[in-house]
């Protein structure tokens, strides 16, 4: 009877957590109603290995609701994109292009966890919300 209680819970855990995810990518896959309100976020470019000075740029960035992390970069940097069906993708910043194997990442500031988080969406899929921090770090 125990181990039949112990596997319940274990399945139940693991659909809880399915469930969750998807919720979770729904959301932040799902562009929000654009309703005209402005919005502030915190947009980082870290150049790591490629400056040796200067390396870290920060920027307070008013957008309209509902917009991608791409426009929001687009702001302030000069981005090489590489487009493909499913979103652009990033080759260089600013003159500073990606030396493979190293490349430009994207994160998130995942207010739950108090910590970044690299992220499962492209930047022209990741859609702001008030206060929102983004960052591109170059990953050498």
């Amino acid at each position: 009877m125990k181990r039949s209680k112990i596997v319940f819970l274990t399945i139940a855990i693991i659909i809880l957590t399915i469930i969750s995810i998807a919720l979770s990518f729904y959301i932040k896959n799902t562009k929000p109603n654009e309703n005209g309100d402005e919005i502030t976020v915190l947009v980082i470019i870290n150049y790591g290995s490629l400056k040796t000075t200067n390396n870290h740029e920060e920027y307070n960035v008013t957008i309209k609701g509902g917009a991608s992390s791409l426009v929001a970069f687009s702001l302030v940097a000069d981005l090489e994109l590489t487009n493909f069906s499913f979103g652009s993708y990033v080759k260089g910043v600013n003159g500073y292009t990606e030396v493979l194997p190293d490349y430009w990442a994207f994160y998130y500031y995942n207010y739950l966890i108090d910590d970044w988080q690299y992220s499962p969406y492209g930047i022209s899929n990741y859609y702001l919300e008030e206060d929102d921090r983004i960052k591109l770090q170059y990953t050498g």
